[in-house]
């Protein structure tokens, strides 16, 4: 009985020394670090002190691409920052474009239908992968080409309006464009998810058959 306790132990303890590498890779730190940020980029934009609203923001997008580039350089990828890196994506997006937006103190706000368009693409996606996994068993969900143009197109767009709005107001013509290319962007990544969610579908019914 104690050689057994003795080996759980020593299990236990393996696993637990296996798991903290996974854990404590450089691209979850940054990954954390930039969840971090989101509390002071609304502070800064509530302030009214959009330089340094911007410089966050563009921070944590630095963040993003360092974290993906060390994670595919290195091999460290994990499970936890695969749920990690895009959560803190989403979280950091859907702050910047609710206060862009209803915030009455900003100058120059993002439209209420580009960001209702953004959010409803992103829900109607979250929607479809939950029912895929849920009922047909379908884990992977991979994003497609035209999901990543419209998250970086989305993410340029909430930039330049907070710069529009910080420092640089001639880029107002700029950002009239940058909405509509993002809806559009938007609007179509949202089209093509539902074709791939098809197709994933199909092949489900048909090796399910």
């Amino acid at each position: 009985m104690e050689k057994f306790a003795v080996l759980q132990s020593a299990a236990t303890s393996e696993m637990r020394t296996q798991r903290r590498p996974d854990m404590l890779t450089i691209p979850n730190l940054l990954t954390l670090l930039r969840l971090l940020l989101i509390p002071f980029f609304i502070y800064a934009s509530i302030r009214d002190a959009f330089t340094a609203a911007f410089v966050l923001f563009v921070s944590a997008a630095l963040t993003d691409i360092l974290d993906g580039f060390i994670a595919r350089q290195f091999d460290q990828r994990s499970r936890i920052g695969a749920l990690l890196d895009p959560a803190a994506d989403k979280a950091m997006m859907l702050c910047g474009y609710l206060f862009y937006t209803f915030s009455s103190d900003v100058p120059v706000r993002i439209p209420g239908w580009l960001t209702f368009t953004v959010f409803i693409r992103d829900f109607m996606i979250v929607l479809f992968a939950y029912l895929f996994y849920t009922r047909v068993h379908v884990k992977k969900f991979p994003p497609s080409w035209a999901g990543k143009a419209s998250t970086v197109l989305q993410a340029a767009t909430l930039a330049t309006a907070i710069g529009v709005n910080a420092f640089v107001p001639g880029l107002r013509s700029l950002l009239e464009l940058l909405f509509r290319a993002t809806a559009v962007v938007t609007l179509f990544s949202g089209w093509h998810y539902l074709h791939r969610g098809k197709k994933l579908l199909e092949d489900g019914l048909r090796a399910a058959a």
